[in-house]
């Protein structure tokens, strides 16, 4: 996968995991992506606090997306194929902390840059939507799907768990 859509990706991430902390829409009862968080995780882990945010979050964002997907032959935003994780953790470890913190401002700052990675995709529902299976080459619509589906849940105030089936 091209670099621009891990890119794109990662940043999906740390928004809905962001979105989805208990500050915020309390999807999941952590606070991993706070300042406050951050400066604690300093102390232990000097150069890769930010790191560390991110695997936190994500972990427990899979839990609740696996409780109410399963698990088995799908995968969704926080437990991705391997090769997907392993790029994902590479972003992450090569870019500045800045780089997606700036994301993480407030609530509204995080809808919006949500709302941009949609575009023209339309998906909405309540808990599990199955997107199907995703070819190589419609990574960047499924990128766009899954965005507007946790868009609509958090504006609306239900919860919404977009995954994709696979043949593995």
């Amino acid at each position: 996968m091209e670099n621009q859509l891990i890119a794109k990706l990662a940043q999906l991430r740390y928004l809905v995991g962001f979105l989805g902390e208990k500050t915020q829409h309390n999807w999941w009862s952590s606070n991993f992506l706070t300042p406050s968080t951050k400066k604690m995780l300093e102390f232990t882990f000097p150069r890769t606090a930010h790191l560390a945010q991110y695997e936190a979050v994500s972990a427990a964002a899979a839990r609740i997306h696996d409780d109410s997907i399963g698990v088995g032959k799908s995968f969704h935003l926080f437990r991705l194929p391997e090769y997907l994780e392993k790029a994902l953790v590479d972003k992450i470890q090569s870019a500045q902390a800045e780089d997606f913190e700036s994301l993480l401002v407030s609530k509204d700052k995080a809808l919006a840059e949500l709302s941009e990675i949609i575009g023209s995709a339309s998906l909405t529902g309540e808990g599990p939507i199955s997107l199907g299976q995703v070819k190589a080459s419609q990574w960047e619509q499924s990128i766009a799907q899954m965005a507007s589906a946790y868009f609509q849940a958090f504006n609306n105030g239900t919860k919404s768990f977009p995954y994709f089936q696979s043949d593995v």
